[in-house]
């Protein structure tokens, strides 16, 4: 069924019939063959500006370094925040490579820290690691190694 039937309703073969005129575009206003925009456009098209020729942009922002530069003081804690976890006590319980590289007493050089990526993405410089590390109440540094301060006989591997 094609649509309503009723006294003034219609039917499918009397829908391509239409009622009156064709509609119109719509026409909005104006006077001596000036047409008013749209309302749709009001927002784009404002009477009264002025449309002259394309002004030059202003030069764009430069862009941000592709390397950020971190600042001198929160280099040294983020290495100590860093090394701390890897000698803390949940990481020694599974980080066997580190382990690994401790010597008889738990000592670790500072070049194989400083060769995890971790550390290598914020320094290369062995002296700014140790000189971050003196503050730790975790980690212990001497002569260009480090240790886990107090239980390091705890995490050595029987070899």
């Amino acid at each position: 069924m094609a649509g309503f039937h009723g006294r003034q309703g219609f039917h499918r073969r009397h829908a391509h019939r239409q009622w009156g005129p064709p509609p119109s575009p719509p026409h909005y206003g104006g006077f001596s063959g000036y047409a008013l925009p749209p309302p749709y456009l009001s927002t784009i098209y404002q009477p009264g500006w002025s449309y002259g020729p394309p002004q030059p942009m202003p030069p764009a922002p430069s862009p941000p370094p592709s390397t950020p530069r971190l600042g001198t003081e929160i280099v040294p804690l983020l290495l100590r925040t860093q090394i701390e976890y890897y000698f803390s006590e949940d990481n020694l319980a599974r980080n066997v490579h580190l382990k690994m590289q401790m010597d008889e007493e738990g000592w670790v050089s500072v070049h194989t820290i400083a060769s995890f990526p971790r550390v290598k993405r914020l320094t290369n410089d062995v002296v700014l690691i140790l000189r971050s590390l003196q503050p730790s109440p975790t980690v212990e540094v001497e002569d260009g190694k480090m240790r886990r301060r107090g239980t390091w006989k705890k995490w050595l591997i029987r070899r």
